[in-house]
């Protein structure tokens, strides 16, 4: 079955129209395909990242575990509203770039990923509490499936699993009367991703169809939270906040199949961005014999990418994103 993608949430476009053609895209009959593709890489990975970096590094928990030999197991599933292009009916201008607002679907965009901790310090006494405690983190993201919408295809040459870790460290560890509160930081990554997508328009004098590939898509974020929960008996609360870069890279081929005597045209580009946005989450959480079952919910907000030539919609890839997750947690 074929599988479609592209990603997220609702914004505005703004000044978008008024942003210039990017120089990684030579003029000639191939430009405004090339163009296209760039847009649509700029505005795919952010939303894709945010579902990557999600909320807590592990969830449902905010303070360090004591020590070894502590451990917490979480598995987690994660959601976030995508947008999915319609591009099968627009063509590919041949005299140049062209600027275009795509249609968009909207599904949610799945995420699931295992996070482990591991106890390697308890921390120092203070009072009621310890502080300086030390955790080590390690994180295994999977792509259960690509969602469909929209007319672009998603699939994973790499596998659908990528490892990353990242450490924790205690700044107050709880107790009866203190929440557990932390310092986090982790990197996680995506495996690598190729997206494809044609336009299957009649060719025209001055239009044509095309395809386009996004070939070794590479996504991955470092982040760092400050984190804190408390729990009473079965029921639990989390919170936190902190900021994520995101770094993304892509190899680009597109084709024009231009109406003769120009024929069939390809070229081949690489893009690149990188965006810092704030998060913040909040969660809940319920305990049973064999560990805690946790809901979270939160956003992203801020950072800037390269203006879009071309739109998708009325929503701006540097748009607030919300998400939520929900997940077990076990351990010792």
């Amino acid at each position: 079955m074929q599988v479609r993608h592209a990603m997220i949430m609702a914004g505005a476009a703004l000044a978008l129209s008024s942003a210039p053609a990017q120089a990684q895209c030579a003029a000639g009959y191939t430009q405004d395909a090339c163009q296209k593709t760039v847009d649509l890489f700029n505005f795919l990975t952010p939303q894709i990242s945010t579902a990557l970096a999600g909320g807590a590094a592990t969830i449902g928990q905010g303070g360090v575990l004591g020590g070894f030999p502590h451990f917490a197991l979480g598995l987690r599933a994660s959601a976030v509203q995508g947008s999915f292009p319609k591009m099968q009916n627009v063509g590919f201008a041949t005299g140049g770039a062209a600027r275009t607002n795509y249609p968009t679907d909207k599904q949610f965009v799945p995420m699931a990923t295992i996070d482990g901790a591991i106890g390697i310090f308890d921390g120092f006494p203070l009072g009621i509490t310890k502080v300086g405690g030390i955790d080590l983190l390690l994180s295994a993201t999977y792509i259960p499936t690509t969602p469909d919408g929209g007319d672009v295809t998603v699939t994973l040459p790499g596998g659908s699993t990528k490892v990353g870790g990242g450490v924790r460290v205690g700044l107050l560890k709880e107790s009866i009367l203190m929440p557990g509160v932390g310092f986090t930081y982790i990197s996680r990554g995506l495996p690598t991703i190729a997206v494809a997508g044609s336009s299957n328009v009649t060719t025209t004098v001055g239009s044509a169809p095309g395809t386009f590939a996004l070939n070794n898509l590479s996504l991955s974020t470092k982040g760092w939270r400050v984190s804190a929960s408390k729990s009473w008996l079965a029921f639990g609360l989390q919170a936190g906040f902190g900021r994520d870069t995101y770094d993304n890279s892509v190899d680009m081929r597109v084709t024009v199949n231009a109406a003769a005597p120009v024929g069939t045209q390809s070229t081949t580009a690489t893009a690149k961005n990188t965006m810092t946005r704030t998060n913040m989450y909040a969660g809940v959480s319920i305990g049973f014999i064999i560990g805690k079952l946790v809901a979270e919910v939160g956003q992203v907000s801020g950072g800037t990418l390269p203006a879009a030539y071309n739109t998708f919609g009325s929503e701006a890839a540097a748009a607030s994103r919300g998400y939520f997750s929900v997940g077990l947690r076990t351990g010792y």
